[in-house]
């Protein structure tokens, strides 16, 4: 089994470029290197969440195994110590997957992962622990298969989570490896997200994680207003909010901080406003697509591709100091989810101390 790597080398790198990333905002400059990196390594996926989108998009050419590995490799040679997240469409529809995790850790960099879970086997959460994954979110939508079925579009999903979330606890018993679920926020779940969080401690898993619902590749500002998911008051979703601050100030493993409940609460009241004096996705974020394109924010123009440009070469281009000028002056809208909140330091820190991620 390889070791996770949970160092105070990469603590250390965090603490630097978040110390930069101020200036680097307001010069449009590159001058911190990405603290938040992340992969979408397929658009594929096995079920058909009413709340996002990528299931339907068409399929572009994936980058290869040894294409992911070289940019690891490149992210690693450039930025030092650093963390990675794997994501989707479903990642385990790509077979390779442990694989490049595997690469990752034996080259220092840290690897969290979000799957549906559905695809977990015994052999295969087995091998996501060798592999020395560092950290695993599994999206959970609902206490009752009814609502988690609901949800992510097909019956039956709830009980093939359910086992992959228990092949993982079985399999990563003294490994170090952090198991957590994923929920989203919306009215269709609401009046069980208290009940999940105790869920959580009920079953010996590291923590919940909450993001609010909010638009995928949809960009239109009316998007809240044509699906029933959203909410038809206020009044009961910011009790329950105010009851998830109260269980995180008590010490429930609830990975998200109290200011972002509070954040949640002024954008369910005003979905439609913008956020563009909050986000600095264009310092601290990079993206790679499943097809090799390079992001700061998914929703702008690309930097350029791996398979033509290494990151360090494109991260202080003039294209990115324009893509970070267009961030600034952002019209498209989005939610103020994981991606795009940002923790103070201290919250950071006490996030490392406690978790290692």
């Amino acid at each position: 089994m390889r070791r996770r790597n949970k160092s105070l080398s990469w603590a250390f790198n965090q603490f630097m470029n978040r110390s930069l990333q101020s200036v680097s905002y307001r010069y449009d400059r590159g001058f911190a290197k990405p603290t938040r990196i992340f992969f979408c390594v397929t658009l594929r996926c096995n079920i058909k969440c009413q709340q996002c989108a990528i299931w339907r998009m068409p399929k572009s050419e994936e980058l290869t195994t040894d294409e992911w590995k070289k940019a690891i490799y490149d992210l690693r040679k450039w930025i030092g110590p650093c963390r990675v997240q794997l994501a989707g469409g479903e990642t385990f529809v790509r077979r390779d997957v442990t694989e490049i995790v595997r690469f990752a850790t034996d080259h220092a960099v840290l690897t969290g992962l979000v799957s549906n879970g559905t695809m977990i086997t015994r052999e295969l959460a087995r091998d996501i622990v060798d592999s020395g994954l560092g950290y695993i979110h599994i999206s959970v939508d609902g206490i009752r298969s009814e609502t988690h079925d609901y949800i992510r579009g097909i019956p039956g999903v709830y009980d093939k989570t359910m086992t992959g979330i228990d092949h993982l606890l079985e399999a990563s018993k003294s490994s170090g490896m952090s198991i957590s679920i994923a929920t989203i926020i919306m009215k269709k779940n609401m009046h069980e997200l208290v009940d999940l969080v105790k869920w959580v401690e009920d079953r010996g898993l590291d923590g919940i994680i909450f993001n609010p619902l909010g638009p995928t590749v949809d960009s239109d500002p009316d998007w809240y207003k044509k699906t029933d998911l959203w909410f038809d008051e206020l009044g009961e979703i910011n009790r329950i909010l105010d009851r998830l601050i109260e269980l995180k100030r008590k010490g429930a493993k609830i990975l998200n901080p109290p200011q972002q409940f509070e954040e949640m609460k002024k954008y369910f009241e005003k979905p439609y406003l913008l956020m563009r004096d909050n986000c600095m996705v264009g310092i601290t974020n990079l993206g790679i697509t499943c097809d090799g394109y390079i992001h700061t924010c998914l929703k702008m123009p690309p930097l350029g591709n791996v398979r033509d440009v290494a990151v360090e070469e494109v991260w202080n281009s003039e294209k990115a100091r324009e893509v970070r000028r267009m961030v600034k002056k952002c019209d498209v809208h989005c939610s103020p989810g994981n991606f795009v909140y940002r923790r103070s330091l201290m919250g950071e820190a006490i996030r490392f101390i406690k978790f290692g991620r």
